[in-house]
């Protein structure tokens, strides 16, 4: 367990870095695009690559290749059928991704109508998502490949370099804002171009940084038994790890119905609703897989029971407290980011509603991370995609029952009932199926943790309304200082409950901490 936490802490670092880097993108694009058309088109035009990356980044790539590649550095006698595997995949991987982009490509035109079928009675919106998607979709290639490096620098225990990685995107995001904007047409423009810039910039980074293990070359593919192993697990995954963001892409081909901005306010309140999704949810599954499918290799029952109920406890010990910061700090923290240039006070009044919506379903979002690595060490992809099949077919139904009372609120609220849906149901098959046993110090830490939380509430809400009454009247930079105050009492006020119940103690800390 030491050794998974600190990898945690690493990869968690390498996050806050990146997610620091990509609100200050965030910022900007808010600055020079608000929620307009060209800011709608672009975020259209980059949802499909950007749904591959975090499913191949984040998901069903490396459930897929963690585990059989797992078995191959356990059980492989020497290096060269490692090796074999990593060459062959990887070309395998660059020859689809090609074969994808050229489709996606032409067919671009095709794609928006999908995706953004309201854009067809806005031309302006329309051309401007099909000219962005083309110039943004061969960056699938480079992040793909990027992914494929990551899972196999996982799986040696090198989480760094992959976890850094998105931070050279946000870089491209940032720089082609000041560098390459008043070259082109619009920001929109230079942001696309960012992205393919940034894509390649990420491959070549991963690509050096496998070298202390591999140097793979491009190869005519073989078919082997590993393989089709490798590929069988792949395709299931591919729904079952990106149920959030087939969501989201769910949420963004209705909201193009609605008034433009709509999709800007998804965008932007997800963008903070991932923030400790991608700290603590991701960085917990990335770092549990690898371990995980090696202890279950080796038969270690013990130890594959103790991580499954460390990492489920971890996961509801930092994500509900985030949730109930996200859900009645909302307005203050789309204020202070976001309010400047072209984002309006209507903007982040219509933000803030999403972003509390989208908070009520983060608990669900981190606890699907920890549980479908449950079934993906165990080489079980199918479970989780027909589970998200359920999912979707929730989302969408109550997305478009709520979307005409509720406008993009209702998609949010939406998504946060059915992500719920999602983590139950997974939690009652594992349970059911005995492939996860919740000891006795989990149900009572829960327990305990309930108790925790209603304080954590009342102390928020409090400190909501003594600081931030007068929002408007009061200037930005005693804003973020009543913000920074916020976090800061109800954190210590939060450790404090936890560490007096004995939720975790001193003894535990140090102990994961220890090198």
């Amino acid at each position: 367990m030491q050794t998974i936490f600190r990898s945690f802490f690493t990869v968690s670092f390498y996050t806050i870095l990146s997610r620091i880097l990509g609100f200050i993108r965030d910022i900007l694009i808010a600055r020079f695009l608000g929620s307009t058309v060209t800011s709608d088109a672009f975020f259209v035009a980059f949802r499909i690559p950007n749904f591959f990356r975090r499913v191949l980044a984040e998901g069903a790539y490396s459930a897929a290749l963690i585990p059989v590649f797992s078995g191959i550095v356990i059980n492989s006698k020497d290096d060269h059928e490692a090796a074999d595997f990593v060459e062959n995949t990887m070309s395998l991987l660059l020859l689809v991704t090609f074969l994808l982009t050229i489709i996606f490509f032409f067919g671009m035109p095709y794609i928006i109508q999908i995706l953004a079928p309201g854009f067809s009675t806005n031309s302006e919106s329309f051309d401007l998502a099909v000219y962005y998607g083309k110039i943004i979709f061969p960056y699938l290639i480079f992040i793909s490949l990027a992914a494929h490096f990551t899972s196999i620098l996982n799986v040696h225990e090198k989480f760094a370099a992959g976890a850094f990685a998105p931070a050279i995107l946000n870089i491209s995001f940032i720089l082609s804002l000041f560098v390459i904007t008043p070259h082109v047409s619009s920001a929109g423009h230079a942001l696309s171009i960012g992205v393919l810039i940034g894509g390649v910039a990420q491959f070549l980074f991963l690509y050096r940084s496998l070298f202390q293990f591999y140097k793979p070359k491009i190869k005519i593919p073989e078919l082997n038994d590993k393989i089709k192993k490798f590929f069988k697990l792949f395709f299931p995954g591919v729904i079952g790890s990106g149920v959030i963001q087939l969501n989201i892409i769910i949420g963004t081909v209705i909201a193009s119905f609605l008034p433009v901005g709509a999709i800007s306010h998804l965008y932007y309140a997800d963008r903070l609703n991932q923030l400790p999704l991608a700290i603590f949810g991701i960085a917990l599954g990335v770092v549990l897989l690898p371990s995980l499918s090696k202890s279950i290799k080796s038969n270690d029952n013990e130890i594959t029971k103790k991580l499954q109920n460390n990492s489920l406890e971890f996961a509801l010990l930092i994500s509900i407290p985030s949730a109930i910061g996200l859900y009645i700090l909302a307005l203050p923290i789309v204020h202070i980011l976001f309010e400047r240039g072209a984002f309006t006070q209507e903007d982040t009044i219509f933000t803030s509603q999403v972003l509390s919506y989208f908070a009520l379903g983060l608990p669900a979002y981190v606890l699907i991370k920890v549980l479908i690595v449950c079934f993906f060490a165990r080489e079980d992809t199918k479970t989780p995609l027909y589970v998200s099949i359920v999912s979707v077919l929730i989302n969408i139904i109550l997305s478009l029952l709520l979307i005409s009372t509720m406008r993009e609120m209702g998609i949010a609220l939406a998504t946060a009932i059915s992500a719920w849906v999602n983590a139950i149901l997974l939690l009652i098959i594992l349970i059911s199926k005995r492939l996860l046993n919740l000891d006795r110090q989990f149900i009572s830490n829960v327990f305990k943790l309930i108790g925790c939380l209603l304080g954590l509430v009342l102390i928020t809400r409090y400190l909501n309304s003594f600081f931030f009454a007068e929002l408007y009247l009061v200037e930005i930079m005693k804003n973020i200082i009543y913000l920074v105050l916020t976090i800061i009492i109800t954190a210590a006020f939060y450790v404090v409950f936890i560490l007096i119940l004995k939720i975790v103690t001193i003894a535990d800390i140090k102990t994961y901490l220890r090198k």
